[in-house]
């Protein structure tokens, strides 16, 4: 039998992607993945919290870092578009991408420490439970919580929920809002989307200004360094934040469309048990709803409402 011998070259080769292969394998990735969804994003933020609250601040980081939207403009134009841009005056909603991206920029050079920031205040409020929700479905909403109107109000205020402006609501791309909360307090950290793999954090941002645009495609002077800041929204006390676990269990949620005289003209089931789906129909149906006295006044020929129906 002849034997080969492989040469000094050849051998250390393959020792060398041995190696390579070995550390690959056993090598933890520096940032965990995470699924799209809801559930995903609750385990991101448990998992931050808990670094943060080790003061592991080398794991922290990488976390920390993920947050910040790789390649902001592009991703902004293709999701709200860069129309009319070259227009002498801008429109409210022109060039939006662009304009979207530009309000982005200051955040994106503080977001690690901003978030870092509001971790250790989430600690310190002991808001330390979290629900995410998807606003870009239909009636979006927490299910285990009770929420404040006052922080679901502030949350309609962007683009980003827009069925004519936003792309991630046209290509129905979860956009999430993140409610932390205890037994008697509550608050919100809007917006993140998951892009590249990982979670990346918006905020509740309003598109640059007309002139804001234009002085930064001409002025190459640089921008003074903005400041760390909380990410959250009011933090609100309720004497009843959490939801009855039994409540929610016979809740379905409906989306009625009603006529100006408040009938209902067409009621679709969103979620809930099946088994209550068709009684919580035939409720609705029966119901009364009070159009708004604004959009009687704009003679508006039907109204949306969601609703919960025990």
């Amino acid at each position: 039998m002849r034997l080969t011998r492989k040469s000094p070259c050849s051998l250390f080769i393959t020792l060398f992607l041995v190696s390579r292969l070995s550390i690959a394998q056993s090598a933890p990735s520096a940032v965990q993945l995470y699924s799209n969804t809801e559930a995903g994003l609750e385990q991101m933020m448990g998992d931050m919290l808990a670094l943060q609250k080790q003061g592991d601040a080398t794991a922290l980081s990488p976390y920390l870092k993920s947050l910040v939207l790789p390649d902001a403009d592009r991703w902004f134009t293709s999701e709200f578009g860069d129309a009319r841009c070259s227009e002498k005056e801008l429109g409210p909603n022109d060039c939006l991408g662009p304009r979207m991206a530009l309000a982005y920029r200051p955040l994106a050079k503080v977001l690690p420490a901003s978030f870092s920031l509001t971790l250790s205040d989430l600690l310190h409020e002991g808001l330390i439970s979290f629900e995410a929700t998807n606003y870009t479905q239909e009636c979006p909403g927490p299910i285990r919580i009770v929420a404040d109107r006052k922080l679901v109000g502030g949350l309609t205020t962007t683009p980003y929920l827009s069925s004519v402006l936003s792309g991630l609501v046209q290509r129905h791309e979860p956009t999430y809002v993140l409610w932390a909360y205890s037994e008697t307090k509550e608050t919100t950290l809007p917006f993140f989307v998951y892009s590249e793999g990982a979670f990346r954090y918006l905020g509740m941002l309003h598109p640059a200004s007309d002139t804001a645009l234009r002085e930064d495609a001409v002025s190459k002077e640089s921008e003074p360094e903005p400041k760390a800041h909380y990410l959250t929204e009011d933090q609100l006390e309720m004497s009843k934040v959490l939801n009855d676990p039994s409540l929610v269990q016979y809740t379905v949620v409906l989306h009625v469309v009603a006529g100006s005289d408040g009938k209902p003209k067409e009621v679709t089931y969103v979620r809930g048990p099946e088994a209550r789906r068709e009684a919580a129909i035939k409720k609705a149906k029966k119901s009364h709803f009070d159009v708004p006295p604004l959009l009687r006044s704009m003679h508006a020929s039907s109204v949306s409402f969601c609703v919960n129906e025990q």
